[in-house]
Parts: C-alpha cells; structure tokens; sequence
C-alpha cells in the first residue's frame, strides 16, 4: 500500500486518463484482501475485518471522489504551465496553481521531471512559491534553476517580484 501510495505522488502519465486509471487501480488493492480475511480463524477474521473496514471506506469515498471529479477538483483552466527549462535528462517546470479556491493556496510550483517511458514520467516538487501569481525560470549554472517572480499577491513576499536559485535533485525519485 505504502508503494502504491509514493507512485501515486511521483509517477505520472501525460494523458490524464491514465493518471485517473492508475489511481483507481490503486485504491481498489484493498478490495483484494476481503477473501483472504474471510478465510482467516473467527478471532484473526474478527480482527482482520476491524481492521480493513474503515480502508475499505476510506478506499470507497475516494474512488467516488475521484469519479466525480475525474482530475481530483484540478480543473486545467486554472493550472497552467509558465514556463519550462531542459538541463540535462531533466525538465523543470513553472506552473501556476489557482485551485486553492477563495481561501486556499495560490502560487507556482516549481517541478522536476524525467522521462522513464514515452508518456510517463516521475515528478519531484522542488518548491511551492505561496501567493506568487506570476514568474519564469532560467537555467543557471550545471544543475541549478533561477525563478524570477514578477507579480504576486498583495501583502505577500513576492508583492514586489524577486528571484529564488534553486539546486535540481541528481535523481528525482528518492
């Protein structure tokens, strides 16, 4: 479960469709345990079943969120890409994210890819840059990025722009 659960968070797929697939996968590996607890003793049975219950629901609202909403409530109109910088075997990326809704978070994130396969790729957030609004990055020296924030919230850090220098990671899944 504890695999699944860090594949989910680093792997993803370039068609959302496979994304959505592989999460559902992963939330229905509790169902496989019902058998061989039901064939367990009465009291490792008892406890067996105490136990996978509430992962059962847990597993169950999830898979009916995630079917409600298809791209977990991450509407693509309000994440976008602002920019991308190539180093190496890597590509960093600078989206904007505006799903926070009136009182959660708005910001860019600042994300490190690698290619694994045609179409999947493993991911590793670098930062969240919480209420700038606008930026680009560059590359800078082997193995470092430059974010330049142009515009933020106001009464927040990046109100008047700035400048972060980040180190990439020499292997994005750890």
């Amino acid at each position: 479960m504890s695999v699944g659960y860090l594949c989910v968070r680093t792997l993803r797929f370039t068609y959302g469709g496979f994304n959505l697939i592989f999460v559902c996968a992963f939330l229905l590996t509790p169902f496989l345990a019902i058998r061989p607890v039901l064939q367990l003793g009465r009291w490792p049975k008892l406890l067996g079943t105490i136990l996978l219950t509430p992962l059962l629901l847990l597993s169950v609202l999830l898979l009916i969120f995630s079917a409600a909403c298809a791209n977990f409530g991450r509407h693509p109109e309000l994440i976008r890409d602002l920019s991308t910088v190539r180093q190496g075997r890597y590509s960093i990326h600078l989206i904007s994210d505006a799903t926070g809704g009136a009182l959660g978070p708005h910001g860019l994130w600042v994300e490190q890819r690698i290619v694994v396969a045609p179409g999947l790729y493993f991911i590793k957030d670098l930062a969240f840059l919480d209420r700038a609004l606008e930026g680009s990055l560059s590359a800078e020296a082997s193995g470092k990025v430059r974010v330049h924030v142009s515009k933020g919230m106001p009464f927040s850090r990046w109100e008047h722009g700035g400048d972060v220098v980040y180190s990439l990671k020499p292997y994005v899944y750890f």
